[in-house]
């Protein structure tokens, strides 16, 4: 099922959803609502004072890596005859943390910062994860989806 739901987003190249976040200390609940993209995550907040912050999130810890490999067989037939066939090969690996980081502006001057850690590393919604958010006036909002 979960592959399916990766695709879809793949084929689509957005998924939205909503993430679910507690404001530390006064124990009101918000939403976080996001489309994610193939680049960044679009994320949109709304805090129960009705200030609206909006921005991007991206990946953190992300690295590419290129190898090549070289490769030859050697066969002789019982009647003497040989052959000889060669290979190469080359890939290219990209790996995540799953750590994504988010920076957003409010409509009352106030800005937010958030920090997300996935549950795998593919860096999709989807899969879930947790995360803290904090406002440029002190609120700090636990977030988990």
């Amino acid at each position: 099922m979960r592959v399916w739901v990766v695709v879809i987003c793949l084929a689509l190249s957005a998924c939205a959803g909503t993430m679910n976040g507690m404001i530390r200390g006064s124990g009101k609940p918000i939403s976080i609502a996001y489309t994610q993209g193939m680049q960044h995550g679009n994320l949109q907040v709304t805090m129960p004072d009705g200030e609206t912050f909006t921005g991007k999130a991206v990946m953190v810890g992300r690295s590419t890596s290129m190898g090549t490999g070289f490769g030859t067989a050697t066969a002789t037939s019982s009647s003497g005859a040989h052959a000889t066939a060669s290979g190469t090969s080359f890939g290219v690996l990209e790996s995540y943390t799953g750590s994504m980081q988010a920076v957003l502006f409010g409509n009352k001057g106030h800005t937010m910062r958030c920090k997300f850690q996935y549950a795998d590393s593919s860096g999709f919604t989807t899969a879930g994860g947790v995360g803290l958010c904090e406002t440029s006036d002190g609120r700090v909002v636990d977030v988990q989806w």
